[in-house]
């Protein structure tokens, strides 16, 4: 059964989402409401501008530099060199290399 909720359960709710660290799917399957009614709210309620709460919550999270991970690019072996010998006959030859 749909259940109605006013305004400020979903403000609440989207509140509850954005601190729980869960992804939206998660929390909603979690609590019962389909993803697409989530992010209908989450829209309307940005758009209304109706933010100091998505606002609030925003600025609550924190990241900490613990949180980061250092990403470096991966190591390349150089690629081996190739060498070619055509013999065109007559004592001539013909020699292509690189590396």
């Amino acid at each position: 059964m749909n259940k109605r909720r006013s305004k400020n359960e979903w403000q609440r709710l989207i509140e509850e989402q954005a601190a729980s660290g869960l992804t939206r799917k998660a929390f909603c399957e979690q609590a019962g409401i389909a993803v697409a009614t989530f992010g209908y709210w989450k829209r309307k309620l940005r758009a209304e501008g109706d933010k100091a709460g998505l606002d609030k919550v925003a600025s609550t999270r924190r990241v900490s530099l613990d949180d980061w991970i250092e990403l470096s690019p991966p190591v390349t072996e150089p690629a081996p060199g190739w060498h070619i010998e055509l013999d065109l006959g007559n004592g001539l030859c013909l020699r292509l290399h690189q590396g």
